[in-house]
C-alpha cells in the first residue's frame, strides 16, 4: 500500500484520533517524569519478583526509542506488530519497577490493547474502550465509601468553605461517592450517556482547577484531557445500547470486562491493587514512612538517601512519596509489598535490619 492510499485510509478511520491522542496522553507524562524509566537512578527498582534482567543505560535508551517509535507506528497502523511491542515492553517495565503502574500509563495501555484486537472492528474497540472508561468512574467512585474518604474530604470541606453549613458539608461529603459512580452508571446507556459525560467533564475540569491552584498534579492532566475527549468524541452521539455495551461474543472481549469491571471489585475485598481498581483519592491506599533506629544508621546511608531523611526530635525517617517524588517524578505504588521491597533495600546498608515502617 502506498502513502497517499494510507492516508486516504486515514480519512476514514475514526479511531486515527483516539490513538494519536492516546500516544500525546502518554507521551506527555513519560516527559514530565522521564527517570522513572531508567534503571540507573536513586530511587531503587521494585520488581515484582527477584532474577528480572536490568537494562543497563544503553539498553534504557534503546527500549524507550523501540516503545516510543512504535506507539507511533501504532497511530498510523494499528495492527499487532507495533502495538504488541508497544504493550510488551510496558509490561516488561512494569514487571521491573511497580512504580510504573501509574493510572495515567496503564489506563492508556489497556486502550492499546482493546484497539490492537480489535483493529479490524471498530465497534468492539469502542465497546472496550467505553467498559474501561465506565470501570474507571464507578470504580473510581464506590472505593470512596471508607470512612478515611470521609474523614479527609469533610476536613478539606471546612477548611474550603467553611461559611457553609456543616449538615450541607456532611451531606455533600457523603453523596460523593455516589455521585461519582453514578457518572460510570450514566454512560452505559443512550439517554444519560450525554448527561454523564457532561458530568464528567465538569469533575476533571474542578480536579484540574485545584491541581493548578495547588500547583502540583499535572502529571496527569493528559490523561484527563484524554478521558474527557474520547468521551465527547466516540460517545456523545453513540447509539451504544445497555446490550452493546456489556455484550461478549467475544473472548478478548471478556479480558476487557474483568479488567474494567470485574477485577476491581476484588478490591474490597483485599485481593487486587488499589491502583489498579480505580481506587483514586480514596483514602484507602496506605502511604509510608521508614524510620531507623538511630542516627547512627543513617551515617552508612549514600549521601543521595541521607538527603530525603526527615527529622522530627529523636525521630529520623524517610518520607517514601516525598522520595520517589523528588528522584522519579512520581509516588510509590502504594501496596505494602512494595514498601517492604523499599525497607528490604534500606536494611542492605546495616549489618543488621535497622528500620521500621510507618503506614499513613
Amino acid at each position: 500500500m502506498n502513502l497517499n492510499s494510507r492516508f486516504q485510509n486515514l480519512k476514514g478511520d475514526k479511531l486515527f484520533w483516539v490513538r494519536c491522542f492516546a500516544f500525546i496522553a502518554f507521551l506527555v507524562p513519560m516527559m514530565v517524569a522521564p527517570k522513572i524509566w531508567f534503571s540507573e537512578r536513586l530511587f531503587p527498582l521494585i520488581p515484582f519478583f527477584d532474577g528480572i534482567p536490568v537494562p543497563n543505560f544503553t539498553c534504557d535508551v534503546i527500549l524507550i526509542s523501540l516503545f516510543v517509535l512504535s506507539f507511533l507506528g501504532f497511530v498510523f497502523s494499528p495492527n499487532w506488530k507495533p502495538g504488541g511491542i508497544v504493550i510488551a515492553i510496558y509490561a516488561f517495565w512494569a514487571l521491573l519497577d511497580q512504580n510504573r503502574i501509574q493510572p495515567f500509563y496503564f489506563e492508556i495501555i489497556f486502550m492499546v490493547l482493546a484497539l490492537t484486537q480489535f483493529a479490524n472492528n471498530p465497534k468492539r474497540v469502542k465497546q472496550c474502550i467505553l467498559l474501561i472508561l465506565i470501570g474507571t468512574y464507578f470504580w473510581s467512585g464506590m472505593h470512596k465509601w471508607n470512612p478515611i474518604f470521609f474523614e479527609k474530604w469533610a476536613n478539606g470541606l471546612s477548611k474550603r468553605i467553611p461559611f457553609v453549613p456543616e449538615w450541607m458539608r456532611l451531606a455533600f461529603t457523603y453523596a460523593v461517592p455516589f455521585l461519582e459512580a453514578s457518572f460510570g452508571v450514566f454512560l452505559i446507556f443512550v439517554k444519560t450517556r450525554k448527561f454523564g459525560i457532561w458530568l464528567i467533564a465538569i469533575m476533571h475540569a474542578i480536579i484540574i482547577t485545584t491541581f493548578v491552584m495547588s500547583g502540583y498534579g499535572y502529571i496527569v492532566f493528559a490523561m484527563t484531557f484524554f478521558n474527557v475527549f474520547v468521551l465527547f468524541y466516540l460517545f456523545y452521539n453513540s447509539s451504544f445500547s445497555f446490550k452493546d455495551v456489556f455484550k461478549i461474543n467475544h473472548p478478548k472481549s471478556l479480558v476487557q470486562l474483568c479488567i474494567a469491571i470485574v477485577f476491581p471489585a476484588f478490591n474490597l475485598l483485599g485481593l487486587y491493587d488499589h491502583i489498579l481498581a480505580f481506587s483514586y483519592f480514596s483514602g484507602k491506599p496506605k502511604y509510608c514512612k521508614i524510620h531507623f533506629e538511630s542516627p547512627k544508621a543513617i551515617e552508612v546511608l549514600p549521601e543521595h538517601i541521607k538527603l530525603n531523611v526527615k527529622q522530627e526530635a529523636e525521630d529520623y525517617y524517610i518520607d517514601l512519596n516525598e522520595w520517589s517524588g523528588r528522584t522519579i517524578g512520581v509516588i510509590v505504588y502504594p501496596e505494602k509489598r512494595v514498601y517492604k521491597k523499599v525497607q528490604r533495600y534500606l536494611d542492605s546498608y546495616f549489618d543488621k535490619p535497622s528500620t521500621t515502617i510507618e503506614y499513613y
